[in-house]
């Protein structure tokens, strides 16, 4: 796409979400009467429903009320749809898609191929609803692709905890914009450092600034792969049991877990709908099971990995390694898990930001178990982010997705926006003499 001179650009941005938050990224690139949306994700630090039962008749009335969901016209499915709108999704952690549920059908929705792989899987059990075969579309890595008549997006592969995680490239007749997403870098990583040379030096930069926070500044982790810190972590802990609650978008620490039960010896128990993505994602073996839920529509679905009842895990819950989620708590009070590990392992509620991660210290409490906190961030390091963003040598860099992003200090122009103000790409970039 033939790029003309920013000073007559019709390129706008404007910020629904996300600035200082982890998650929560919503934002609208707009060229005259076509927009592209990238990422929809949910904020976690949103009391106001907790509890509340959601009217199905206002549901989208009343969360733009409330401030879930953003002000933003002609998009939801109670919205008469104008102009030429596509979301453009980076990867499938609910900070990112979370409210995607509410969009209208006839908006198209593209991702990574590995992501919308992923999508299908999370929409046979249950957790996502978007019409996959009719409203989600794939798109290669490294193809740019033509959204609108002016509005071109290309992915690239980035590491992340999730599968199909992308940056990508927005381009307008006048401007080119470099969205991050949510990116780590680890010892043996190709895909994020190789970012600044497949994208190129933007004229905007948006990157996240996860852990972009005062006390982490001059700290720079290294680890070469999730598999290398966590199995020998976890075959560490001596209690007999383990009650593990992790993350479904992260499937590589499903296979993580399975081996770390096969060196342990022990029998790994997963939930229905986790045992699905399991035999998706061809991992079953000799030592996994799934527990036997009667009321679980996914049972019917697995055929390669072997049911195990409560009845059978009473009998000697010692050999066993066993999944359970925030929402199946109660299960556990059938089973002698006093004196078991609770490995909390990026599962949700993912962190204190969510409400919900008071209540699960209650829980393990009140059922003698010992708390233990084994993941592996999905996000870079300060010092890491700051490489990229030196790297990238965008004229002008804005750091959200962070409690602190101010923090971060682009190699050229760095700017802070605000929610809800439309600012015209020319603004932003100032004319050098």
């Amino acid at each position: 796409m033939e790029q003309n001179d920013f000073k007559n650009g019709q390129t706008t941005i404007q910020f629904y979400a996300g600035l200082k938050t982890i998650g929560g990224t919503i934002f609208e690139v707009t060229y005259k009467n076509e927009r592209l949306i990238a990422d929809f994700g949910v904020v976690f630090q949103n009391n106001l429903l907790k509890g509340v039962q959601l009217r199905p008749q206002h549901v989208i009335s009343d969360l733009k009320r409330l401030g879930v969901l953003p002000a933003i016209p002609n998009l939801f499915a109670t919205d008469e749809i104008k102009g030429d709108t596509t979301i453009a999704i980076s990867h499938l952690h609910l900070d990112h898609i979370g409210l995607l549920q509410y969009v209208h059908p006839e908006i198209p929705i593209i991702m990574s191929e590995e992501s919308k792989t992923l999508y299908g899987h999370l929409h046979a059990i249950g957790e996502e609803s978007v019409d996959v075969e009719g409203q989600v579309k794939s798109v290669p890595f490294h193809q740019p692709i033509q959204v609108s008549a002016n509005i071109q997006v290309e992915f690239f592969p980035v590491n992340h905890d999730a599968p199909g995680t992308s940056a990508m490239r927005i381009t307008t007749p006048d401007t080119t914009i470099v969205y991050t997403g949510d990116v780590r870098l680890h010892e043996d990583d190709v895909d994020t450092a190789n970012l600044p040379n497949v994208a190129g030096s933007p004229d905007i930069l948006i990157i996240e600034t996860t852990n972009v926070q005062e006390e982490f500044l001059d700290k720079n982790p290294v680890i070469q792969s999730e598999a290398d810190e966590l199995i020998p972590a976890l075959l560490k802990i001596d209690s007999p049991s383990i009650v593990f609650n992790i993350y479904h978008r992260n499937v590589k620490r499903l296979e993580i877990l399975i081996e770390a039960a096969r060196q342990k010896g022990k029998i790994i128990v997963f939930e229905p709908e986790t045992a699905y993505l399991v035999q998706a994602y061809n991992m079953e073996a000799p030592h996994v099971r799934y527990l036997l839920d009667d009321d679980s529509k996914v049972s019917r679905l697995i055929d390669a990995i072997e049911p195990i009842t409560i009845e059978q895990l009473k009998s000697d819950f010692s050999q066993v390694w066993l999944q359970s989620s925030y929402h199946q708590m109660m299960t556990l009070l059938d089973l002698p898990v006093q004196g078991a590990t609770y490995v909390h392992s990026n599962g949700v509620p993912l962190g204190s930001f969510d409400p919900m991660y008071a209540g699960l210290f209650e829980w393990v409490d009140k059922l003698g178990m010992e708390f233990v906190v084994l993941g592996v961030s999905g996000h870079a390091s300060a010092a890491q982010i700051k490489w990229l963003a030196d790297a990238m040598q965008a004229k002008v860099t804005i750091p959200l997705h962070g409690f602190t992003p101010e923090l971060l200090q682009g190699p050229n122009e760095t700017f802070l926006p605000e929610t809800g103000v439309v600012y015209p790409i020319a603004s932003l970039l100032k004319e050098k003499e």
